[in-house]
Parts: structure tokens; sequence; C-alpha cells
């Protein structure tokens, strides 16, 4: 008997898998009062008062407006009202409610242009604000969720140990915990994509109007927790579609196909509602709200990189890519002159037990952790399984959007 074969006949109590994923959420929240602090983190804060402005019934003050026919204030808010995810701003105004702040108590955003004392003078959240704490924890839930979830992604299509191994690395990694930790949006970007990813195994597995519905919902939710959202539901829903029409070619079978292919249409149709119901600021002129998010992004796009360094050459773009992913070193702030703001933090926080360990972390680490991923690839391809097949195609696809639109090298950006 093979080594391989004996591991597969272990049997491990279901009660264990339950354990050490709660042992995963721990370790996750332990190092949430301890993660450097990062100024969009007060941004985000900030931007929960939309929450009040729906509560106080001021919808049209959320509605897409010309930028001319707004004063500097209202025009600073509506920029980050557009160019960011809704649903992790709403869930930190949500927290303010129920601790009884008021708007005005929230945070100020942070000034980039300015420096520490001034943006902490001028009302940005302080790192030892409970509100700080409240929403980091939030943030640090989606994040030991969405472990839930890639756990039984991988056990669904590799099995129980490399599910375990699976996790493990994702949890240890110290880019994941930093970003997930902070009170920003990618602890619900997480969450929610790995849920998306779950799912189209699931519409897999079952091909009930259930799962579209859900797949659907979630797909919403997915780029209401972050823009960037839309590439992971985009080429999920693709490779749903491609699957469908080559498995009904296979069969001779017309009919799934447009069955499937129509439910698919209608999950994205849901996608988009779900969408748009959370942004009040497209509500009333959609039209407007897509001209306006696109001049926005593209713009700040072009700023940030003319000022920070961005390039378009893609050899370049692929040595980003292989330094933030494989080697992975953690990012504390993407500019340098916030870096000696937090470095008394960053050595508390890496100091502790819960900053995780970079498993590439070097330039052999990184060869033999490509070494790894590209045999489980190559491992998930010959299995030949439509979910497999679909997980190559998403992987893949991803892989090459991050490293074509991608200009800087912002470790969140590749997460």
């Amino acid at each position: 008997m093979t080594s391989a074969e004996r591991l597969s006949r272990i049997r491990v109590p279901a009660w264990v898998d339950g354990l050490w994923l709660a042992l995963c959420a721990l370790f996750i929240l332990a190092g949430v009062a301890l993660v450097p602090y990062h100024g969009d983190e007060a941004t985000q804060i900030f931007m929960g008062r939309d929450v009040y402005y729906g509560l106080d019934g001021e919808w049209d003050r959320l509605a897409a407006t010309p930028f001319d026919a707004l004063d500097g204030e209202a025009a600073m808010e509506q920029h980050l009202r557009l160019i960011n995810g809704t649903l992790p701003k709403a869930i930190y105004g949500a927290i303010g409610v129920m601790m009884g702040r008021s708007a005005d108590e929230l945070s100020a955003p942070w000034s980039w242009g300015a420096g520490w004392d001034w943006n902490l003078e001028n009302g940005a959240i302080k790192p030892d604000d409970p509100l700080l704490l409240a929403t980091r924890t939030a943030s640090a839930l989606f994040l030991a969720a969405s472990v839930v979830v890639l756990f039984a992604i991988v056990r669904t299509v590799g099995g129980r140990i490399p599910a375990y191994l699976g996790t493990s690395y994702y949890v240890l990694s110290p880019a994941l915990l930093i970003n997930g930790r902070r009170a920003m949006m990618e602890g619900p970007l997480l969450f929610f994509s790995l849920l998306a990813v779950w799912l189209t195994l699931h519409i897999l597995q079952n091909r009930r109007w259930l799962g579209y519905v859900l797949f659907g919902i979630i797909g919403g939710l997915t780029v209401a927790s972050k823009h960037p959202g839309m590439v992971t539901v985009a080429l999920l829903y693709g490779s749903l579609g491609i699957v469908t029409l080559y498995q009904a070619w296979q069969e001779k079978a017309m009919r799934f196909a447009v069955d499937h292919i129509m439910r698919l249409f209608i999950a994205g149709l849901l996608t988009i509602a779900v969408f748009v119901a959370m942004n009040p600021s497209w509500w009333q002129n959609p039209g407007l709200a897509i001209q306006l998010v696109v001049q926005e992004r593209t713009r700040l796009l072009e700023e940030q990189s003319t000022a920070l360094g961005g390039t378009n050459d893609l050899n370049e773009r692929v040595n980003y890519f292989i330094r933030q992913t494989l080697i992975a070193d953690p990012m504390y702030a993407e500019v340098d002159f916030f870096q000696p703001y937090i470095t008394e933090q960053v050595a508390a926080y890496e100091a502790s037990p819960w900053a995780g360990i970079a498993i590439g972390g070097s330039p052999i680490g990184a060869i033999l952790l490509a070494m790894l991923a590209g045999i489980g690839e190559l491992m998930l391809a010959l299995k030949r399984t439509s979910q497999t097949a679909l997980l190559v195609m998403w992987a893949l696809g991803s892989i090459i959007f991050v490293i074509v639109a991608t200009p800087l090298e912002w470790q969140r950006y590749y997460l």
C-alpha cells in the first residue's frame, strides 16, 4: 500500500474539521487589535455615514450628481462613494449606529497629503478607538468565514487532507491576515468571492434553480464588497457557461444547454439587481452613475500610477505578481512615507504569534511554492471533471487579469 493510499484511508471524525476551523477563526481574531493602522480604515469608517443619511431619509444626498453641481465636501463624499464597495461601509456605519455614535463621531477621511498628527487632530479615527476595534472585528469575521468556505471548496475537489493544507496556508498568509483584519474591504470581498466559487461547484453537482438564485445574490454581494469582485464574478459566469456548453455538446443535449444558460442569464440579472440595490447612488440615474464611476476610477488609477511609479511594462507586472503572491513579504503600507508612522505598531505585531508566516518568503521559497501550485493545478486538470475544469479556468483567468490590469505593486490588489 502506498503512502497516498494510507493517508486516504485515515478516518478523522467530522468534529475535528469543526475544531480546526474554530481554531483558525480564533487565530484570525486574536490579531485584530494588534494589526498596524492604515489610513484607508479611517476613510472606510467615514463612509459609514451613508447609513445615517439613509436612516434620516436623505436618499437624494446619495444620488449620483454631476460633480460640477457639488461643493467641495459633497464632491469628496461622492468620489469616495462611487469608487468604493458599499457593503463594508454599510456594515461599519451600522456598527457606529449600534455603538451610539453620530455620523460626525465616526471618523474623518484620511488625507494622504497630510501627516499622521494632522489627520488624527482633524478627526481621523485613532488606533485605540473602540469603534475601530469593532469594525476590524467585523471584517475579521468575514475573513474567518472565508476559511470555512475555502475548506469546503478544497475538500470538494481534493479531499480532506488538501483542505487542511490549503486552509493552513491561507490562514498563515501575512498579506491575507493584515488586510482581512483591517476595517477595509478585503474581508467581505474574500468571503463572498470564495462563496461564489463554492456555489458554482454546487451548481455543477446539482443544477437546481436554488443554486443559480443563490449564485446570483452572492455575485451581487461580491461586487458590492469591492468593485474588483466583478472580475471574479464575471470569470465564474464565463467558466460556468463554457462548462455547461461543453457538457451539452458531449451529451448532444441542446435543451440542457438552453435551459441552464437561461438560468445563468437570470442569475446574472439577479447579480446586477443586488449590486444596484446595494448602491443608492445608482438608483435615480444608473447611466450617470456608471459614467462617473468609470471616470473617477480611471482618473484615480492614472494619478496613483503617475505619482507612485506604476508601470505599463508587462514583464515588470509579472515580477510584481511573483513578488506579491509567491514571495509575499508583508506590506503594511503601500506608500513609503506612511511606514514611519506605524513602525512601533509593526514591531509589536510581528513580535506577536498572530502575524502569520510568509511561506514563500524568499526567491527559493517562491520557486518551491510555485512548483507546488503548478503541481496542484496539473492534478486538478488531470482529474478532468467539470468542477476542476471550472476552477482551472477561473484561476488562470484571475492570474492573467491581475497581471494585465494592475500597474501598481500594492499587495492587497493581488489577494
